[in-house]
C-alpha cells in the first residue's frame, strides 16, 4: 500500500513538472551512454594501449639484439683486421652465411643408435666449422687455438641469430593476427632472454682475446690439482683436443682428464674416459667430475656443491657415454659444482669464481683421500669449456 502511494506520487510529481519528466529522461540517457563507454569504448582502449606498450618493448628488445649481433660482427672485423690479409668483406659475408647454419637433428622415430648419431653431428659440425674458418682465413691454419675461439664467436653469433629470428616471427604474427596474447608471452619472456643475451653478447671479445671465462672451472680446477701431483706423466696422442695424463697423490694414482687448451674447446672427454678403461686397462676406485652449474636466484655466486652422477651439461652425447662406460666397470661417479650465474659462465672469470676453484682443489683432495685406498685408481674429469686454460 505505501508502495504504490510512493509510485502514485512520482508519477503525480513528473506529470505536473515537465522539467522534471527531461531531467530524469537526460539523466537515463546519461547513464546509458555511460555504461556503453565503461564497458564498450574504455576496454578497447585499455587493451589498444596494453597492445601499444607490449609491441614497443618487443619491438625494443628486436632492435637491441640487432645492434648487438652487427656490433659483434663489427668487433670480429676489427680483431682480424692486422692478423689476416683476406678479403675483409668477403669474410664478413661468410660469417653471416655461417650465422645461418641449420644443424637438423637426427630421427627419433628408431631410438637405437640415437645417441651414436648425435656423437656424429656435433663431431662433423665441430670439424665443419673449424674447416670453414680455417678455408675463410686460411693465414690463421697453423695457430689451432684461434681457430679455436673463433669457431665459440660463430657460436655465440648463431645463437643470437637464433633468438632474433624466433623472437622476430612471433613479433610479426603477434602483429599480422592483432594478437594481444601473444604479445603478452612475448613480453613476459624478454627478461630472461634479455639476461641471456647479455651474456652472449659480453662474451665474443672474451673469446677472441682468449681469456678464461666462468665455465672453465672445471679445466682450470685440473690444471691446479696437477701442481699438487707427482710422477706426472702425460698420455699424449691418445685423444683428439683432450688432455689426458696420470700423477700420483696420496699414493692413489690418479687419471687426469680435461679439453686440451688453452683454444676454447670442450674436448672429447667420453673418448677419453673409454681410452683409460679399455685403452690402458684401467680400473678406477673413483670417478670425479668437476663442472661449472647455473645457480638459482637464491644462490652465492661461487659456492660449491657436492653430489653424485656426472656433472655436464649439453644434449647429453658424452654424458650418456661416461655413464654407459662407469656403469659397465662399476665405477661410482662423484660430482663437484661451482654456482655461477649465465653471464658469469660465459664472461671473462671473475675473482669470486677464481677463488671458488681454490676452494674445490682442497676439496678435492679430501674427497680423494676420504673415498679411496692407498694404491686405489682415481679419475678426475675437468668438465667445460678450456679457453685461457693451458695444460
Amino acid at each position: 500500500m505505501v508502495n504504490g502511494s510512493v509510485i502514485l506520487g512520482m508519477a503525480q510529481v513528473f506529470q505536473a513538472t515537465p522539467l522534471g519528466s527531461q531531467n530524469a529522461q537526460q539523466y537515463l540517457l546519461y547513464n546509458i551512454i555511460l555504461l556503453i563507454l565503461w564497458f564498450g569504448v574504455f576496454p578497447w582502449f585499455y587493451e589498444m594501449f596494453q597492445l601499444w606498450r607490449y609491441q614497443s618493448q618487443v619491438s625494443s628488445f628486436l632492435n637491441r639484439l640487432r645492434f648487438f649481433m652487427n656490433n659483434n660482427i663489427s668487433q670480429v672485423m676489427d680483431f682480424i683486421a692486422n692478423k689476416v690479409s683476406e678479403d675483409k668483406h668477403l669474410i664478413e659475408g661468410r660469417i653471416r652465411d655461417l650465422m645461418e647454419m641449420v644443424i637438423i637433428e637426427p630421427t627419433s622415430i628408431e631410438p637405437e643408435g640415437l645417441v651414436r648419431k648425435y656423437k656424429m653431428l656435433v663431431s662433423s659440425y665441430n670439424d665443419r666449422l673449424e674447416r670453414d674458418v680455417i678455408r675463410l682465413m686460411p693465414s690463421l691454419g697453423n695457430n689451432r687455438p684461434m681457430v679455436q675461439n673463433f669457431t665459440n664467436v660463430i657460436d655465440v653469433l648463431r645463437e643470437l641469430n637464433f633468438i632474433y629470428k624466433v623472437i622476430d616471427h612471433y613479433y610479426r604474427l603477434a602483429m599480422k593476427y592483432k594478437s594481444y596474447y601473444l604479445l603478452i608471452q612475448l613480453a613476459a619472456i624478454l627478461p630472461l632472454l634479455k639476461e641471456e643475451i647479455d651474456a652472449l653478447n659480453g662474451s665474443v671479445p672474451v673469446f677472441l682475446k682468449g681469456q678464461p671465462i666462468g665455465d672453465s672451472a672445471g679445466p682450470l680446477t685440473v690444471f691446479r690439482f696437477k701442481n699438487l701431483c707427482s710422477d706426472l706423466n702425460v698420455i699424449s696422442n691418445s685423444v683428439k683436443d683432450t688432455y689426458l695424463a696420470s700423477c700420483m697423490f696420496k699414493d692413489r694414482k690418479i687419471y687426469l682428464v680435461k679439453a686440451e687448451g688453452p683454444g676454447g674447446t670442450v674436448g672429447h672427454l667420453d673418448d677419453a674416459i673409454k681410452y683409460i678403461y679399455e685403452g690402458i686397462n684401467a680400473r678406477p676406485r673413483l670417478m670425479i667430475t668437476i663442472d661449472a652449474a647455473l645457480k638459482l636466484e637464491g644462490e652465492e655466486s661461487g659456492s660449491i656443491a657436492e653430489g653424485l652422477g656426472v656433472a655436464m651439461g649439453g644434449i647429453g652425447v658424452e654424458k650418456f657415454n661416461i655413464e654407459s662406460v662407469a656403469t659397465k666397470y662399476g665405477t661410482p661417479i662423484y660430482a663437484i659444482l661451482v654456482k655461477m650465474s649465465m653471464p658469469e659462465a660465459l664472461n671473462a672469470m671473475s675473482k669470486t669464481i677464481d677463488e671458488a676453484v681454490n676452494k674445490v682443489v682442497e676439496r678435492l683432495g679430501k674427497v680423494v683421500e676420504t673415498y679411496t685406498e692407498p694404491g686405489d685408481e682415481v679419475v678426475i674429469v675437468g668438465v667445460g669449456n678450456t679457453i685461457g686454460v693451458a695444460q
